[in-house]
């Protein structure tokens, strides 16, 4: 029978023997991952259960036990054999006092996840209060067993991981590392570089990043920055949000993510170049994916290159006056959205060999990237 209480699309587990695995999950981590394969390969399917409540440790790091739900059913979204669900504790008492009524929904959840309601059923954990605390709740019929896994196989918490994700990055499940992953934006008016030094940084640090989006889309509908209306503008929203989301979740991302661009440099194409009343239409999409975007650090350019014509931007923006225009309506709309406190503006000054002083902004952008993000560039 298929079910949605667990993996959507995802048939309920059969045979005679099932393990059960549950846990905070707050993240997963490759220990977990080790004791999860362990129960499959001596059972005939395993229920993964993430459990948890509003506030707890998890849920304080915008973990909620709903999202980690559903990166759980990602993570295993290929295992035929590996069901998820999630228990949510929200109303009923928190431990140590809700052991009664929590043992009672877990073995509902686990049941509705299986075919053969007979099932031998192996829970797995590795705490030994855990397990005593089941045993002694648990119906004691013969069908429900309680196993303590040894995990001093895979030594890591998630505790250590909440504390310093970065220094932990290699033990954090790949789905669940978009959560943690620093993400910077480099912005700036036309022609200021930060293309080239968005792929700098990136390659520095050997990190993913992003290309402006709306370069390829424009170049692609072979239009112009004048003739961009709202149908385009909410093109080049969602392109460059998925351009960035995109990063977050390659299997290269290593901890630092490094955008060109986001939703806000949009928005303040928007507010040039649009009118009022097409801007009102675009500003809760605007809202919403700069809301979504949670970024750790916004590396500025000023407006103090020349001017080199491309051929992508309207010539309209290559003066000064208009460089500086945009330069100024970008740290309005950035204090606007809350995130001044995020902004560093690449100000370095370069020597005789370094007139426009592209080689000091450039050391100036990694030892800001060190310094906010915690992201250890060892260039430095």
């Amino acid at each position: 029978m298929r079910t949605f209480a667990g993996n959507l699309y995802k048939d309920d587990l059969v045979g005679e023997k099932i393990g059960v695995f549950f846990g905070t999950l707050a993240p997963m981590h490759v220990g977990h991952q080790a004791e999860i394969y362990k129960a499959a390969a001596l059972n005939d399917g395993v229920v993964v259960i993430a459990s948890g409540y509003t506030g707890d440790r998890g849920d304080q790091m915008g973990l909620s036990v709903e999202k980690r739900f559903r990166y759980l059913r990602e993570a295993f979204s290929d295992e035929t054999d590996i069901k998820v669900d999630y228990i949510n504790e929200d109303n009923i008492p928190q431990m140590p006092t809700g052991w009664d009524e929590w043992t009672r929904i877990l073995v509902q959840t686990v049941k509705r996840n299986v075919v053969n309601e007979a099932a031998k059923i192996t829970f797995y954990t590795g705490e030994a209060e855990y397990k005593s605390e089941l045993e002694k709740r648990l119906p004691h019929t013969g069908q429900f067993k309680v196993s303590l896994m040894d995990r001093t196989v895979l030594k890591i918490s998630a505790t250590d991981i909440r504390e310093n994700p970065i220094g932990n990055w290699d033990y954090i499940n790949r789905v669940f590392r978009r959560h943690f992953a620093k993400k910077v934006t480099v912005m700036g008016s036309a022609s200021t570089g930060k293309s080239t030094l968005v792929r700098r940084l990136a390659r520095t640090s050997n990190s993913p990043f992003s290309e402006e989006y709306a370069r390829e889309y424009q170049e692609r509908s072979n239009v112009s920055d004048d003739e961009l209306v709202v149908k385009d503008y909410i093109r080049l929203i969602q392109g460059q949000y998925d351009a960035n989301s995109k990063e977050i979740n390659s299997p290269a991302n290593n901890g630092l993510t490094i955008f060109d661009t986001d939703a806000m440099v949009t928005k303040v194409y928007a507010n040039l170049w649009l009118s009022e009343e097409d801007n009102r239409q675009l500003q809760p999409l605007f809202d919403n994916t700069i809301s979504e975007e949670l970024i750790d650090l916004i590396l500025i350019i000023p407006p103090v290159t020349p001017y080199v014509n491309d051929g992508f931007r309207s010539m309209t923006s290559a003066d000064d006056e208009s460089r500086w225009e945009f330069h100024n309506e970008l740290l309005r709309v950035i204090k606007a959205y809350g995130f001044m406190d995020k902004v560093v503006l690449l100000d370095a000054q370069g020597d005789n060999e370094d007139p426009y002083g592209y080689y000091a902004r450039y050391l100036q952008a990694l030892e800001a990237i060190q310094e906010k993000t915690g992201f250890n560039i060892k260039h430095l």
